[in-house]
């Protein structure tokens, strides 16, 4: 059994962190509004199914995980620049065979100004691409620091009479806010950076 709440000194609103974190998740499914839509000379009426996840505001700042980043957004403007500067790369391959007025330079010159923006655009690839490493290492650092939060996470309960979150042994002497206490598990984790 657990300690009674620092803060009240009772202990019939206290519960296990992951219980609270886990009973805020309610699943949901059903059907949606119908809908008539004409088709030829009638209507037919249909309607979708809805399903989906709701999540208190509790469970959510009791969420002992960091919160996922996606990176498609990433990957598709690397992919557009790189069609971008695809496209620019063929200016300066039109350009070599008509000779510029002032002789081989001017020529050397002049690819080397009309191939500016393609090179441009090439380094802003290379930087979007070492975002995305940093992300990728990132995530693996976090994944990585998940067991020994969780692990910390699991030691916690939360008094709902207070609205805080404390340890069961020594630490036990104050009330956390949730944030602080995920900031904690965060730093266990090692994802608090």
């Amino acid at each position: 059994m657990t300690e009674p709440c620092p803060s009240c000194g009772l202990l019939d609103q206290v519960q296990h962190v992951p219980a609270v974190y886990h009973g805020g998740h309610s699943f949901y499914r059903g059907q949606g509004p119908m809908v008539a839509v004409p088709a030829g000379d009638g209507v037919i009426y249909t309607s979708s199914q809805v399903s989906g996840v709701t999540v208190t505001g509790m469970a959510r700042a009791l969420d002992p995980f960091p919160l996922p980043r996606r990176n498609g957004g990433l990957v598709a403007a690397v992919i557009a620049l790189v069609l971008v500067g695809s496209c620019f790369l063929l200016l300066p391959l039109s350009a070599v065979d008509d000779p510029p007025p002032g002789g081989a330079g001017a020529k050397v010159l002049g690819i080397a100004v009309i191939s500016l923006p393609s090179l441009c655009v090439f380094v802003a690839v290379g930087m979007l691409v070492w975002l995305y490493v940093r992300r990728l290492r990132a995530h693996r650092r976090q994944r990585r620091g998940v067991p020994a939060a969780k692990q910390v996470w699991e030691q916690g309960w939360f008094c709902h009479r207070c609205g805080g979150v404390y340890f069961a042994d020594a630490r036990a002497e104050r009330l956390l806010t949730p944030e602080h206490f995920r900031q904690l598990v965060a730093r266990a984790g090692g994802y608090d950076r």
